[in-house]
């Protein structure tokens, strides 16, 4: 199956861990119960995405900091009880990544479907999925998640072709929403 594959390669190796921070200040969050949980926050705001492209298939794993994530949602959704990884929560990231970060394959928009959320520490990871009709040769995409909150944000998205063994780093700071293509 080609979706186990793909989530293997995303899920391999090391992934971006969170810094050690000079200043960190304690926020609350909330679980899927409800119940209340630390975590700290930062003094920069940052997205890590890992990307691997197979046939017509797409599989994301995208991290970011949970206060990020959550203040962008609930400010979005206008649902200060949201919480992240229950269905209301994965719903509104796949509406907001639909938006922020769209992915366009050979001129198509595709969208995106969050298969899950989890907590790992003070970051978020959403596995992120995306189908095109037809074999992807080219993919164009801005990462602009968060920048509307926060002037410092910077989204780094790392991908892979997976037939080709073609990569590519995509960076986006400043606000920028500008479109940049990778053809394989």
């Amino acid at each position: 199956m080609t979706t186990g594959w793909l989530y293997a390669v995303l899920l391999a190796g090391v992934v971006v861990s969170t810094p050690s921070v000079s200043e960190r200040v304690p926020a609350v969050l909330q679980d899927r119960g409800g119940a209340a949980i630390a975590v700290a926050t930062h003094d920069f705001h940052v997205s890590y995405t890992r990307m691997a492209i197979e046939g017509s298939a797409i599989s994301a794993q995208i991290r970011m900091f949970g206060d990020d994530i959550t203040k962008a949602l609930i400010d979005r959704s206008k649902a200060p009880s949201l919480t992240l990884n229950s269905p209301q929560g994965e719903a509104a990231a796949q509406a907001y990544l639909a938006e922020a970060f769209p992915i366009v394959v050979n001129g198509r928009k595709l969208v995106p479907v969050v298969a899950s959320a989890t907590q790992e520490r003070d970051m978020w990871s959403y596995i992120v999925t995306w189908q095109s009709p037809v074999p992807i040769t080219t993919i164009t995409m801005h990462n602009a998640a968060m920048m509307e909150y926060f002037a410092d944000q910077q989204n780094i998205v790392k991908l892979k072709h997976i037939s080709s063994g073609k990569e590519a780093t995509l960076f986006y700071s400043g606000g920028s929403r500008a479109d940049q293509a990778v053809k394989f």
